[in-house]
């Protein structure tokens, strides 16, 4: 069976989806739930229909696609990623696991590939969590980690919820369970891009990913006491921002000493004038790693630095866990069946890990999981800069669309 992905289609569609919510000032700004999202998402439901897939929708919003399969009975493999994005992010997160696996879909058809099984083509909601304080939502609810109760009770900065956002998609009749019974779903794979710098390096292919790392992330208030820049003598400050910077350096050392990465990304300052002490600085903390013990281990110092430096300077410090997501070693079957289509197509592959968070680690907790990578230009990812030529992402396609095969054959 020869498998011909359409440069010219992929190309389209993916031309189409970046001028849905393209940034004014660079990059692509199609936050979950928001007009843009729904645009997206109904030029994508429109596709699958043209592709003569059949259309259902669950109560957080997923659109599922199904390829018909011999025997429809049989549990499902799934493939898909999200549409939704970060503020000035790139073009390609998400968007080329959704229209990647349609033309995954349509060069199956056009092989006259009839699998035993049927194929669905998920489009999650919100995995970026840049709306709602949190992320990878659609593929926690299918999974079943997060009841679909405490995803609608979810608000963004505007007061606005979850449940009443689902408006804007317009879905007509009664939504379907979004968690799914556990064996319904034999397999699921995703293709993404690495957002990474490992195989442009290499010159390689594609990857298969081998496990997904975990997160925690931490929102922690430093509080002190704002006085006279110049009146105040050293010794007598309470300097919420120099404890926070501390704790910056600390958090930095923690992840490199234990292999791990981690990234204070946000510092609000209080009162935030240039001849004021501040009296309270607020830390946005993000720590992955990929595995739990690690994960642990980091977290722990992250938490004991906290405590030391505020005691140590005699401040308060508060902290609130945003979110923890636990790390999720991919599947063997997966894994190597991605491998075998890459040989198969005459393409170079390497087994690495993820260091970003993706639907496929909620997918791995429920059924056998695993993921393709294709190479990101520079390494660049959540920017407008982020890039990946049509060739490489073609072979990604290529490659998805024989793991799918073997899968449902």
């Amino acid at each position: 069976m020869k498998l011909e992905p359409q440069a010219a289609r992929l190309q389209r569609d993916l031309d189409t989806l970046a001028e849905i919510g393209r940034d004014p000032s660079g990059g692509m700004t199609r936050l979950a739930l928001t007009p843009e999202d729904a645009r997206a998402r109904a030029y994508v439901r429109e596709a699958m229909l043209a592709q003569g897939l059949s259309i259902s929708h669950d109560e957080v919003g997923n659109l599922i696609g199904r390829r018909a399969g011999k025997t429809n009975l049989l549990p499902c493999v799934m493939t898909g990623s999200h549409l939704d994005s970060v503020p000035r992010g790139g073009r390609y997160d998400g968007p080329l696991g959704v229209v990647g696996a349609l033309e995954a879909l349509r060069a199956l058809d056009e092989a006259g590939f009839e699998g035993t099984r049927p194929i669905d083509l998920v489009v999650f909601t919100g995995e970026e969590g840049s709306r709602f304080p949190r992320g990878t939502i659609g593929s926690a609810a299918l999974s079943g980690d997060i009841p679909a109760e405490s995803i609608h009770a979810l608000v963004d900065k505007g007061g606005v919820s979850f449940r009443d956002a689902l408006i804007f998609y317009g879905d007509e009749g009664a939504p379907r369970p979004a968690a799914q019974p556990k064996g319904s779903v034999d397999a699921f794979v995703e293709l993404h891009i690495e957002q990474g710098g490992v195989l442009e390096s290499k010159g390689i292919d594609v990857a298969a990913v081998t496990t997904v790392a975990g997160l925690v992330q931490h929102v922690v208030r430093i509080v002190g006491d704002s006085n006279h820049a110049g009146a105040t003598p050293m010794d007598l400050r309470q300097d919420a921002l120099c404890a926070a910077a501390e704790v910056v350096l600390a958090v930095e050392a923690a992840a490199r000493e234990l292999g791990a990465v981690a990234t204070v990304g946000r510092i609000d300052v209080e009162p935030g004038a240039f001849n004021i002490i501040p009296g309270a600085a607020t830390l946005w903390i993000d720590a992955r790693a990929t595995t739990d013990d690690t994960l642990d281990r980091l977290d722990l110092r992250i938490r004991q630095t906290i405590a030391e430096v505020s005691s140590r300077r005699g401040l308060r410090a508060e902290v609130s866990a945003r979110q923890r997501v636990t790390p999720g070693p991919l599947d063997e079957r997966v894994i190597s069946a991605v491998e075998r289509a890459a040989a198969a197509s005459g393409l170079t592959s390497l087994r690495m890990p993820s260091g970003a968070i993706h639907d496929a680690l909620h997918m791995a907790s429920f059924c056998p999981s695993g993921m393709i990578f294709v190479p990101s230009q520079g390494g660049k990812s959540h920017c407008p800069e982020e890039d990946t030529p049509l060739p490489q992402m073609l072979k990604g396609v290529t490659v998805l669309a024989a793991t799918l095969a073997e899968l449902a054959g």
